[in-house]
């Protein structure tokens, strides 16, 4: 019963805090959203007004005019009016005016999809609707009951309203983003809740300890007792002796031993910490001794059975009258079972969910990690994939044989470049893979066996082929994802030009 008045009630001790983070995060990234908002809109009204032949002379241009202005009026009275409310620091506004623009976003995109729809009689476009859905769960920071309201009875209300236009794929496309949306909304309320309530635990020791050892001045011999009694990792470091004493989970988690009386060698000599957390270690601690601060970190440490932890480093610092950081006390918190439960959303929410492959959002964070972790001597090269013919098939044999052409070329894509990268499908029948290899010519030996492939399979004891036409870009020193990109498809459009089934490598 505890767990579940959560999703209607916030911890009381935690309340103030949890509103203003939330409040904040949400501002910045909405923000973010209305102007960029505002500029679609912008450009979409032109297009509409100079781009259209027919202008405004047609009831679908003038459906479609109406709808971008009415989007474009809700971000700007959102940004006007939450501006002033965030100067006021009113918070209640804040959080009436924050949940109204999530709702109208998804009413809006409901309507317009339901138009999409009703117009072309098309049921396979539900990129607004399910793109919406996801994007206001990612963005906007909320509480699991508005979720649940606002991203499951949109995409019911939509599902029902929608049920005569929409094949049944696409239904269950759309309440799977629904779903999907609650458990990544709930996710990120529950994380951020244990954060500030572990946070506040944390504090509330080190007050104590502080209060406790101001007063009674306990020897290190006492302070151990008391650490040896808490269930997380406490240390405390005289730095002017270089000692450091933790809690027994130390040696119990870690098998090192719990008093150590030259910190530096012990630093040097540990296995717990790879060379890299080391550093980041030292440089954090020293920038907060130096700010008179806390220092606060996520930190991977390495357990006696060999196995990788993260965990919440909290250090406080005490200074003598001169300054001078004397003696800091800490805590260790694993939080490697909340790193993993977010990993995992994270990947469900980069994976598309035909094919099985990352999509479009997914391929580009992993080539954009990619051109910033390239090793020397090797080269990074995006391929550029689609289909020929795809068109023809989706209207000689269906949607969804098409659908399961798709499936198999993502099939086909990961068996062939597994090894070597990652395949990512970024609309339609167009695929993009990201490669690492140490040479020109052994991505050439991956383009000549991309070539001899294609998909083949079977529609009614009739034979359907097609074949993969593609352009292929290797990554410059200076370029970033777009530069990137670009060269690709310009690979892929000169592929095109040559022929089909033709695989083009561009540099």
């Amino acid at each position: 019963m505890k767990d579940l008045k959560i999703l209607v009630r916030i911890p009381d001790e935690i309340k103030e805090r949890f509103w203003e983070q939330l409040l904040g995060n949400n501002w910045k990234l909405m923000s973010v959203v209305c102007l960029l908002g505002i500029f679609v809109q912008v450009v979409n009204i032109l297009h509409v007004l100079v781009g259209s032949a027919s202008g405004l002379e047609t009831l679908n241009n003038r459906i479609y005019f109406g709808f971008y202005w009415v989007f474009l009026l809700i971000n700007l009275v959102f940004l006007c009016v939450h501006g002033i409310f965030y100067k006021k620091k009113w918070k209640k506004g804040q959080k009436i005016l924050q949940g109204a623009f999530c709702a109208l976003w998804i009413i809006w995109s409901c309507l317009l999809n339901y138009y999409d729809i009703i117009r072309d009689q098309d049921g396979g476009n539900l990129s607004v609707i399910v793109t919406s859905i996801m994007a206001a769960a990612i963005i906007v920071q909320t509480v699991p009951l508005y979720g649940i309201c606002g991203y499951g009875l949109s995409a019911l209300l939509f599902s029902a309203a929608a049920y005569p236009y929409i094949r049944f794929g696409g239904l269950i496309n759309v309440m799977i983003a629904g779903g999907t949306a609650i458990i990544v909304s709930t996710a990120r309320y529950w994380y951020k809740v244990k954060e500030l309530t572990q946070q506040r635990e944390i504090q509330e020791m080190n007050r104590k300890l502080k209060e406790e050892h101001e007063k009674l001045n306990l020897s290190l011999e006492k302070f151990q007792l008391l650490m040896d009694k808490m269930d997380h990792i406490i240390y405390e470091w005289d730095i002017e002796q270089g000692r450091i004493s933790f809690s027994a989970e130390w040696m119990e988690k870690f098998g090192e031993t719990s008093q150590i009386s030259d910190g530096a060698s012990w630093f040097e000599q540990t296995r717990c910490m790879t060379e890299e957390a080391k550093q980041h270690f030292l440089k954090g601690m020293e920038k907060a001794m130096k700010e008179r601060v806390i220092y606060e970190d996520e930190i991977p440490l390495i357990d006696k059975e060999g196995s990788v932890q993260w965990y919440l480093l909290r250090l406080y610092f005490q200074y003598s009258q001169e300054g001078t950081a004397r003696s800091a006390v800490g805590f260790l918190i694993n939080i490697q079972k909340q790193k993993e439960e977010m990993e995992n959303l994270e990947g469900e929410v980069s994976r598309d969910y035909l094919t099985g492959v990352m999509n479009r959002k997914g391929i580009q964070e992993y080539a954009e990690k990619e051109l910033e972790q390239k090793k020397p001597g090797q080269l990074t090269a995006m391929v550029l994939i689609d289909l020929d013919n795809f068109k023809q098939i989706n209207d000689k044999y269906g949607h969804p044989f098409g659908d399961q052409v798709l499936v198999h070329t993502g099939e086909i894509l990961s068996g062939l470049f597994a090894a070597r990268g990652t395949v990512g499908r970024i609309g339609g029948d167009e695929f993009m893979v990201v490669l690492s290899v140490n040479n020109r010519e052994e991505l050439e030996e991956k383009i000549k066996e991309l070539k001899k492939k294609s998909v083949d399979m079977e529609y009614e004891g009739e034979s359907v082929r097609t074949d993969f036409c593609a352009g292929t870009a290797v990554a410059g020193k200076e370029d970033d994802y777009q530069a990137l990109y670009q060269k690709a498809d310009q690979a892929l459009y000169q592929a095109k030009e040559t022929g089909r089934g033709e695989v083009y490598l561009k540099g």
